[in-house]
Formats: structure tokens, sequence, C-alpha cells
């Protein structure tokens, strides 16, 4: 997987979240604590679970842009499970003061409460290895979840909680990781991984740092928006991927970005940063499936050629022995397939051989079945085709409801079934 040249500290943002794996506090009696919130109010643990079937407890910090970045997703998801599940989010930065939560609660709109980890005893317990930290005791009062990083979704979030709700919810487990998105779903597919810039006049332009054989792709954009069109290869699961856009300090789910109309993943980004006066952004793929966080792909964008060596005197002034040149060209894309081709794959990213589909027009059907490595290529005329699912192998199931169809022009599709 290709990985970017230039690695800032602004990309460790793009991290994956630590694996629980192997921690000793999982599946064991989590202590029981009181903490007053920015209102006044006290959140006892043990009171919380007597009218709750679960707490979610989240450490975190004014200054922490990670925390910052999943503090939407919490509050979707306390919206509508803050009845059943009990929230609260403690800050572990001494020197954030009661007011200081309270306004950054105020400013960012969060509707659960807040307030101080004293002396980070919580913090400590958990082992202090990084913000955020999320946990999640269960109904019986034993931490059943814990992940140091962020979240990236609100659907993560909702993943996990669920996995601990309802009346078959009889005796503890433990989840050392967040569960897979299996519902049944398709994505635009190309043959690489990449982000293409859309601007008719873009200049690319190529920084080139000591001891890295690649150049970092960047662009000047002499527009006020950089359009970009976001390419993933089916192996890479694009269910599991991310868009970052430094700038707004946001993650977006890549199945969220999809351009239904044009069969493609689109993403309009501001290139210059008014508040900051920054005048470039950084924009990064990153698989958000892999135990590393990979990067496969990062571009830079610069709102003026003016801005070119002020960008190199920022990478300098980091430590980096950075030259630059201006690019003949973009990178080349790959020749459009003569097919429509579809890669089915499981919730994992693996390929699902076997699985039969019918091609669909208003007066014919074809059916397809996916070869050996889950592929299916249907050479048929070009037209809009109804994709319809007929029967998957043993062990796979799919969305009975789910409905597809493939534009009037040849390209590649990833259709992802659970497997069960």
């Amino acid at each position: 997987m290709k990985r970017i040249a230039i690695v800032l500290l602004l990309l460790a943002l793009c991290l994956v979240p630590a694996s629980a794996e192997g921690s000793a506090i999982l599946g064991q009696p989590f202590p029981d604590f009181t903490a007053t919130d920015t209102d006044g109010n006290t959140f006892t643990l043990s009171e919380a679970l007597q009218d709750h079937e679960a707490a979610l407890i989240n450490l975190w910090a004014t200054w922490c842009p990670p925390c910052e970045a999943e503090m939407p997703f919490l509050n979707e998801v306390y919206a509508q499970y803050g009845d059943r599940v009990a929230f609260i989010a403690l800050s572990v930065e001494s020197n954030d003061t009661v007011e200081e939560i309270e306004a950054y609660r105020q400013a960012h709109g969060i509707a659960f409460p807040m307030g101080r980890d004293e002396g980070s005893s919580l913090y400590r317990y958990l082992g202090g290895n990084g913000i955020p930290t999320t946990v999640i005791v269960d109904r019986f009062g034993n931490a059943a979840f814990l992940q140091v990083g962020c979240f990236f979704s609100a659907n993560e979030v909702k993943r996990v909680i669920e996995a601990f709700l309802g009346d078959g919810y009889t005796q503890s487990v433990t989840l050392t990781g967040i569960p897979k998105d299996a519902s049944t779903v398709a994505f635009p597919a190309s043959g690489v991984t990449a982000i293409r810039l859309e601007n008719e006049d873009a200049q690319p332009v190529l920084f080139w740092v000591e001891d890295i054989s690649e150049p970092q792709m960047t662009y000047v954009i002499h527009d006020d928006t950089a359009r970009l069109r976001l390419e993933v290869a089916a192996s890479d699961n694009p269910a599991g991927m991310l868009c970052f856009d430094y700038n707004r300090n946001t993650y977006y789910a890549l199945p969220d970005l999809l351009d239904p109309q044009r069969g493609v993943f689109h993403y309009d980004s501001a290139v210059y940063d008014a508040e900051e006066d920054r005048h470039y952004n950084y924009i990064c793929l990153i698989d958000g499936d892999s135990d590393g966080g990979d990067i496969l792909d990062g571009v830079y964008l610069l709102s003026g050629d003016e801005y070119i060596e002020e960008f190199e005197k920022d990478l300098q002034s980091w430590g980096y022995t950075v030259t630059w040149e201006y690019a003949e060209s973009a990178p080349a894309e790959e020749a459009a397939p003569q097919a429509y081709i579809l890669h089915v794959i499981d919730q994992y990213g693996a390929p699902v051989p076997g699985m039969m589909v019918n091609f669909c027009t208003d007066t014919a059907c074809v059916p397809m079945q996916a070869d050996e490595e889950g592929t299916i290529s249907f050479e048929g005329a070009p037209d809009v085709y109804h994709v319809q699912l007929l029967k998957a192998p043993e062990g796979y199931s799919f969305d009975p409801d789910f409905e597809m169809y493939m534009g009037s022009a040849y390209g590649e599709w990833a259709l992802r079934i659970r497997k069960d």
C-alpha cells in the first residue's frame, strides 16, 4: 500500500485506535467513582448503572484535536441511546478548569455531561496511554470495552454500544475491537488507490525530501475550493476507509462521500483556512481497518503559487531538507475498464467466490457468478443495469432489500456481503 512521503505531526490524527486486546482490566469490575459535571451534578458509576444498561466514559482534554474530532459522533449516539447508556466525558488535563470545560461543551453543542478526571485517577487506572480514551462498563459493572484513540464515525460508536444492550445480554462479554459493518453495500472501485484533482487549472508540484525516494504530490489551486475524486481499489475494502481533512480536523467515512449520480467518491475542500491564516491544507485517505492506520494516499493543497516557498520553509522548520519543482502533469490515470466489473467481498475485505447475481435491463436479465477471486465481469452493451442479488455461497448472506444500479458507462464496483 502506498504511504505518503512526508510524515508530519498532524498525521498523528490519522492513526487508528489502539487495540485493547489483552488489557488486564477487560472483564474485571470497574472501580466505582463519582465525578461532578459542569452543571454541578454528580455522576456516580454504580448509580448510573441502576437505570442504564451500560456506561460510556470518555477521557479527553480541551487541547486534543482527535478528541474534538470524535465529539460529534459521541453526541449523535448519545441523542439516540442516552436513555439506555449513561455518558460522561472527563478531562484529564489539570489546567482545564470547570469554566473552560463548560465553554467547550457549549461551543461544540455537546448534550452529555462533562467534567474533570480529578487527579487523572481514571486515566492512570486505564494505563495513561493517550487520549481520547473510551471505556464502556456493562450493566454488571465490568469493563467491557477499552479504546485508546478516537472513533471515526457515529456508526462505529453504535456498533460498539449495541454489543452490550438488550435482554439477550445476560452475562459480561468483552469486546477487543470495533465490530465490522456487515450491511450489504456497493462502492465504486478503481485499479489503484489515489486522490485525483478535478480542478482543470490545478498545478501539480513535487516536494522532494532528503532520504525519501518518492516525492510528495502537492497541488496549487487557483479556485476557492479543491474538487477531489477519491479512488479506491476493491482490495482496500472501501467500507472501512476514511478521508481526513486537516484544516477541518474532521474524518469522513468514505461511503458518506459517494456521489450516486456520478458513481464516484467526491469531496470538496477549502484550501485556505482564514481563521488560522493557513494557506495550505492536507487531505489523506486512511485504511481504518488496518492495525497501523495506513495512509493510502495524501495530497497537500496550496492556495496560490506565492505560497510554495512559504510551505517549503514550513517543512524545513520541522527538520526536513526539502526541494521542490513544478510537475509537467498529474499522475496518469488508469484506462477505464471495458466491462462492468463487480468485486464481491465480505465485511473483512476478503473475496467471496460463487456469488450469483443478475444484470437486468427493462427487457432481459443475464445471470452471472463470481469467479475464484470474487470477481464478476459482465461485457453487456452499456446500459443502466439493475443488479439483483440472487444467491450467496454457503456461510454468507445479504440484505434481501438491497438495491444496486450500475450506470450507463463501464466501471468497477465492490459489493460487500456478510460473512455469517
